[in-house]
């Protein structure tokens, strides 16, 4: 069945319900990891040509999807509340773009969650200009604290298709993803799996529904949740002792990654090099942004052992510091606010 094992989309249909998303199992799409049903989504909105709405910065993966099909990227500038909406509705206007792309919860690469107030309004703009939004949060499962239901729990008119995936949670090599697609984009999409691989592995797919039907899956979500904890404040407490006092980064509520803001013309694959020298692998800023135009900026990801987060920390801190000495000038934005180190100053423009 391209869709799915119906149990399994009943179980995963259940488990929504506790993020605040009440779909059917006949919603559901059963997909090799959500990297699928991005291809999926992307291949069946999007044409050669056409305009796209991406925040800036966003999921790699995804710019690549949209740069192999020829489509013409919109970056929106994130604030810490989201994409900036303003901007948003004058290229809605003015472009008339075919799809929205927004990972709204435990966002790749800031680790940003928007309001429940910027997803409805989002939503209302997608409304009035009529474009579907494809909501793909992947690490929604991974949360320390409460997060808002997704934007399609708001969508009554099947603009919004979401994507997520047991990859972040239980097992990225078991590949099993999924989507919620409802109305008439359900059959097509059907179709469009259908003809790129017949179906996700049934192997995957019973190991995932057995594991869910006996309870170990919840059990793990709280280990997993509580260990992710742990390592977030372990890094937060390392950036604090170890980069200098004029870098900026986010503190997010869940997810996997956190978003560091560097000075403006600093040497960032100079520093990646003599980084990756010493063990430490920084995926730099510019990757996140459509046509790697963007500015310095590094991800950073908290889900390692205590011991390598203080180590590797110590190391890019060290490199940091030195090319601070040099003279590097840190931007200053309007998202500034003031001497609290751990808020990200993220660019408008």
């Amino acid at each position: 069945m391209p869709q799915g094992q119906l149990t399994l989309c009943r179980q995963i249909a259940q488990m929504l319900v506790h993020q605040g998303l009440e779909v059917f199992p006949e919603d559901l799409i059963i997909t090799n990891g959500s990297q699928q049903g991005l291809s999926l989504a992307m291949n069946y909105y999007v044409q050669p040509g056409d305009w796209v709405i991406v925040e800036a910065p966003t999921y790699y993966g995804a710019i690549s999807i949209l740069e192999n099909l020829g489509a013409k990227i919109i970056g929106i500038p994130m604030t810490t509340e989201g994409m900036n909406l303003d901007l948003l509705e004058q290229y809605l206007h003015s472009h008339r773009p075919k799809l929205i792309y927004t990972i709204s919860t435990f966002h790749n690469p800031t680790g940003l969650t928007t309001t429940q107030a910027h997803r409805q309004q989002l939503l209302a703009l997608a409304e009035k200009y009529e474009c579907p939004i494809l909501e793909d949060n992947a690490y929604e499962e991974i949360n320390f604290e409460a997060v808002p239901a997704p934007i399609k729990a708001l969508d009554k008119n099947n603009l919004v298709t979401y994507l997520s995936t047991f990859s972040k949670t239980l097992m990225p090599g078991l590949r099993v993803g999924y989507m919620v697609v409802t109305g008439k984009h359900y059959q097509a999409i059907i179709e469009r799996k259908l003809l790129h691989d017949l179906h996700t592995s049934s192997i995957s797919q019973t190991i995932v529904s057995e594991y869910l039907a006996s309870g170990h899956y919840r059990r793990h979500l709280g280990r997993l949740r509580t260990e992710n904890l742990q390592s977030r404040n372990n890094m937060l407490q390392a950036l604090e002792r170890y980069f200098p006092e004029e870098i900026r980064w986010t503190v997010p509520t869940g997810g996997l990654f956190l978003w560091v803001q560097l000075p403006d013309d600093f040497p960032i694959e100079t520093i990646r090099k003599e980084a990756f020298a010493q063990n430490v692998y920084l995926a730099c800023g510019s990757a996140f942004f459509p046509d790697k135009q963007g500015y310095p900026a590094m991800r950073l990801t908290f889900c390692l052992p205590p011991e390598e987060i203080e180590q590797g920390i110590s190391i890019v801190g060290k490199l940091l510091k030195k090319y601070i000495s040099r003279g590097c000038v840190v931007a200053q934005t309007s998202l500034s606010t003031g001497s609290d180190r751990q808020v990200l100053a993220i660019a408008q423009h």
